[in-house]
Order: structure tokens, then sequence, then C-alpha cells
């Protein structure tokens, strides 16, 4: 891994920790998620994992290490996973890609609050669905500031790799 490409990624997470500190007091109000999103136009899958990664292992020193930590990497990368072969793929060929990708971002965000209860219901012992269903008041956020967050962040990044070709090639 280069020098410019590993600065890049750590940069890339240093501004997605700053974010999820600075939405904090707004429960599940958050910025990354649709910021992972928009880096998998730019950067390869593993690169965006990355980032994913280290701003969870670095946002936990902030707000408390645990074992939701690892399971907040899983239902993530998931996410990253749905987005970049099913979602993108899907999307390359509308011309108003951008609106349709904000609301897929926030479809496929409301998903988030299914996989992240998968392990946390077992680790548990908890009913898997009611617990999912009991979350969905807090996914709801989630989702819409997903949507919400995904165009500026698009436009944002989109400044800084102009020059650059896109690393999202449909197959």
């Amino acid at each position: 891994m280069s020098a410019r490409r590993m600065s890049q990624i750590v940069i890339l997470a240093a501004l997605c920790i700053a974010l999820r500190l600075a939405f904090a007091p707004f429960p599940n109000v958050k910025p990354v998620t649709a910021f992972f999103l928009v880096s998998l136009l730019y950067l390869d899958f593993w690169d965006s994992f990355l980032i994913m990664m280290l701003t969870m292992l670095g946002s936990s020193l902030i707000f408390g290490f645990s074992l939701v930590v690892a399971w907040q990497i899983l239902s993530f990368g998931i996410l990253l996973w749905l987005w970049r072969f099913l979602v993108l793929p899907l999307t390359a060929k509308f011309s108003r890609q951008i609106w349709l990708q904000s609301l897929l971002a926030g479809l496929l965000t409301l998903s988030y609050g299914f996989w992240i209860s998968i392990p946390i219901a077992f680790q548990f012992g908890l009913n898997l669905y009611l617990y999912w269903l009991n979350g969905l008041f807090f996914d709801l956020p989630h989702a819409l500031s997903t949507v919400l967050f995904y165009p500026v962040i698009f436009l944002l990044l989109r400044r800084f790799y102009k020059d650059e070709k896109s690393s999202f090639r449909p197959d």
C-alpha cells in the first residue's frame, strides 16, 4: 500500500470520527453511513472497508469500546458489500442516479438495524424480531439522515476526486 493511499484512508477515517463526534448529541443522526457509501464511488471496496473499520475503532476510543464495535464493523461491512456489488451496478444506468442512490442508501440503511440486531440478540439471548422491531424508532432517523447527507457528501467528495476516474466500473 502506498503512502498516499494509506494517508488518504487515515484522513478520511479521522474525518468520519470527527463527524460522529459532532453529531453525538443526536441519536442515530450520523453522516458517516452516507460517507461510507459515497466512498465506494471513488475508492475500492477494501479502502472503504478500512475507512469504516478505522472509524468504528477510533470512535470507540471516545464513546466506549465493547463487543458491539465488532458487530458494528460486521454490519457496516454487510452494508458496504451490498452497496458496492448490488446497488451501484443497478443504478449506474440511470441519468439521475444521485437521487436514486440517496433513496436506496436510506432503504439499505434501514437494514443496518436488522443486521446489527442479529449478533446482539444472539449475544444477550433475546428474541431477534422483537429486538429489531423495538429499534426501528432509531433506525428511521438513521435512514433519513443518510438520505439527506448522501448528496451533500457526494458533492464534497466529488470535488476532491474530480480529476481521478471513479473506481466504480459497472460490469
